[in-house]
């Protein structure tokens, strides 16, 4: 083979290769794109910060669940793309999610858990009057045996990390979210009538603050007390004294928030999630706020 037709072999080598180099960039960069995407014409269904990282988000939506890292790139954890509607992270290990909603393939999935950071799933139980789809749910701060969680009108505690449920019969109506308290036991729920505290494990209730309003967002830092609430009369409010007094922050837009989030790692450290699925951070425990 003379020196003319070897060189014009190793050129058409190369084109190919480089086509085919520059289509898995493309290809990759796409998948980015198509994740962002599909994020942001979908919707939000709740926020947890990673217990070890302060700038690491969960962001569970319908197509699965997302996370968001401090330079603010979201990608997707593992292959499962069912709608995740409540979602968890247990207070002592960041590998732990808990998380309920519906398949891809239509009905409910019950309660499902993960114990690798959310790469897989394993059924754990339906809940009551399931397969349940619990769109809020809620984690003991101090003992992840004990989840929350409210479907179908009603809320239902399991005492066993999910396995079995019962009903809780006095629990407050219309519940919107719940939230861990910072004291095992503890649960608080944000309803379309105020703000409601148990100290029983959702025994008994007490309207504890915001009577008449719908409080739509609610969170408890486990590690420094401090809780963060967005009402519809008030705006967003934070408490340093487990909810005797609270402060308005200077968070002022009309786009509703939806979800709030404290860090464990660092409390100072917290973020939110509006209705037009804008992330906002504070470093000083709620006071300030910038876009994400």
């Amino acid at each position: 083979m003379n020196n003319k037709i070897v060189w014009t072999v190793i050129a058409i080598v190369l084109v190919i290769f480089g086509a085919f180099a520059l289509s898995s960039d493309n290809e990759k960069e796409n998948d980015e794109v198509d994740a962002n995407q599909s994020l942001s014409l979908s919707d939000i269904h709740g926020l947890e910060v990673d217990i070890n990282d302060s700038d690491r988000l969960y962001l569970p939506n319908h197509q699965g669940l997302y996370v968001q890292g401090a330079d603010g790139t979201i990608s997707k954890i593992g292959e499962i793309s069912d709608d995740f509607m409540g979602f968890s992270v247990s207070p002592t290990d960041n590998n732990v999610f808990f998380a309920s909603g519906h398949p891809r393939t239509g009905g409910n999935f019950g309660l499902i858990k993960s114990v690798d950071g959310g790469v897989n799933w394993q059924d754990l139980s339906d809940g009551l009057n399931g397969p349940v789809d619990f769109h809020t749910m809620a984690v003991d701060s101090k003992n992840d045996d004990y989840i929350y969680g409210y479907y179908a009108g009603a809320l239902q505690r399991s005492l066993d990390g999910g396995e079995s449920w019962e009903y809780l019969n006095d629990a407050p109506d219309q519940i919107i979210q719940l939230s861990a308290g910072i004291k095992q036991g503890q649960i608080y729920a944000a309803t379309s009538n105020g703000l409601y505290l148990s100290d029983d494990q959702g025994n008994t209730w007490n309207l504890t603050a915001f009577t008449g309003e719908t409080v739509i967002a609610i969170e408890v830092n486990p590690a420094s007390g401090q809780m963060l609430a967005n009402t519809t009369a008030q705006g967003l409010v934070t408490s340093n004294d487990s909810g005797e007094t609270w402060d308005t922050s200077d968070f002022s837009t009309s786009d509703t928030v939806l979800y709030v989030a404290s860090s464990v790692s660092e409390p100072t450290k917290s973020y939110l999630v509006t209705k037009s699925l804008k992330i906002y951070q504070s470093t000083d425990r709620g006071a300030t706020w910038t876009l994400r």
